[in-house]
């Protein structure tokens, strides 16, 4: 995957028929729908998608694709995935994250070799169950609306992998981690299972992916970047933009 060196024409950077992957930082508090919706209103592309949903909470790392780009984005979504995530002990929710309703309270805490202790027990391949509150497809239907339908659902185990868990600060209150995985892996689902192996309970405050494959964070472009590039033509040298022979 080459950088592209310069993009910038005398009136704008003109996107409407060019074939790129964007490196967006998605800001928080918007979904990843919401941010292809915006970026075809900047490019006025034929065609825009992304390579990999992130929760609306979250930010970080989100490749949207541009016209035939967009044929690559099962591929993007293959890639390893990074994150940094929060943990804030002393609570359950029922979508593991903080936009969810309390479940269950609980004040007990460990220590921090005591919570390290069952970390290795989550490297490797394991069976994840994904929170009800998430985009997976139960009968044709989001598993989300039918959680907000008051429905009760069993949602499928599935197999993920976890290449790294690292623990970045622990102390009574929260605990930063970082991990690396594969496709298909829920973080809030990850959080909870800790918490419950330590029998504690906690939720994902904090979420921001930081890579996407090469895909990376320090080399991301906002959306009043892009608008930047496509009004105003100001040249673009950071690797945010790459073009699709470049994938």
């Amino acid at each position: 995957m080459t950088i592209v060196s310069s993009i910038f024409v005398k009136n704008g950077f003109d996107l409407t028929n060019e074939n790129y992957w964007i490196n967006l930082d998605k800001p928080k508090d918007i979904s990843s729908a919401f941010a292809v919706k915006i970026i075809k209103k900047i490019t006025k592309a034929k065609k825009v998608g992304h390579g990999g949903t992130l929760d609306p909470f979250a930010t970080g790392v989100l490749p949207i694709a541009i016209n035939k780009s967009t044929k690559q984005s099962s591929k993007i979504m293959d890639f390893r995935k990074k994150y940094y995530f929060k943990i804030i002990f002393g609570e359950f929710r029922d979508s593991d994250d903080i936009t969810g309703q309390v479940i269950e309270e609980n004040d007990k805490r460990i220590s921090s070799a005591d919570f390290m202790k069952n970390i290795p027990n989550f490297i490797g391949k394991i069976n994840q169950q994904p929170s009800i509150f998430s985009a997976i497809k139960i009968n044709g239907e989001r598993s989300y609306d039918l959680a907000r339908k008051g429905l009760a659902v069993e949602m499928p185990f599935r197999e993920i992998e976890i290449y790294s868990i690292k623990v970045l600060k622990y102390c009574a209150d929260y605990c930063e981690m970082e991990i690396e995985c594969s496709k298909g892996t829920y973080v809030r689902s990850l959080a909870r299972d800790i918490c419950k192996k330590n029998n504690i309970c906690g939720y994902v405050g904090e979420l921001k992916r930081k890579n996407v494959g090469k895909f990376s964070i320090d080399k991301t472009i906002s959306l009043d970047e892009l608008k930047n590039i496509v009004n105003f033509g100001q040249s673009n040298k950071d690797g945010s933009l790459l073009a699709l022979h470049e994938m």
